[in-house]
């Protein structure tokens, strides 16, 4: 009963974003809505054999907006993106302590294309790679793409198999 009624509190805080506030704003309340829905399902037994995604690691996520949200000249390669740069970003990154990454696509309705997950054991391990390679990397990034994604770093807090 009370999943039921934090939904009922997400979908109306959704709501009201929709009507009140602005893209970020929606994409904030997309996110909660999503987590809210993931949270409230009943858990199973989390995998231990899953190399990735496990509870308390640490994830930096990477989101890239849809091309018709963007400006008018938006680009994005995802064949580039998948097969040349994320492969490059595990090698650089990979002895720092990173598990591996995810890329998901998105609908036309969501306000982003793709969002990219990158797994570590902790933050530290996250913070570490990024001093060492994330410049260079955020270099390469007119190679596939002409908008600069947000970038948030968190914890798996919950995992439902």
């Amino acid at each position: 009963m009370g999943s039921v009624c934090a939904r009922t509190r997400v979908f109306n805080l959704v709501q009201y974003f929709n009507q009140k506030a602005t893209m970020q704003f929606q994409t904030l309340a997309s996110l909660l809505f999503t987590t809210a829905s993931v949270f409230s399902q009943p858990a199973k037994a989390q995998d231990s054999s899953s190399a990735i995604g496990n509870v308390g690691d640490w994830f930096s996520m990477v989101v890239y907006p849809q091309i018709h949200n963007a400006t008018y000249n938006s680009t994005f390669n995802m064949d580039y993106y998948s097969q040349q740069q994320m492969p490059w970003i595990y090698s650089l990154w990979k002895p720092f302590g990173m598990k591996g990454y995810t890329i998901t696509t998105l609908g036309l309705d969501a306000p982003y294309s793709v969002v990219t997950y990158l797994y570590f054991s902790n933050a530290e391990q996250f913070d570490q790679a990024f001093a060492a390679h994330g410049v260079e990397i955020f270099s390469r990034l007119p190679l596939f793409s002409s908008e600069y994604p947000p970038h948030y770093v968190g914890e798996v807090f919950n995992v439902t198999i």
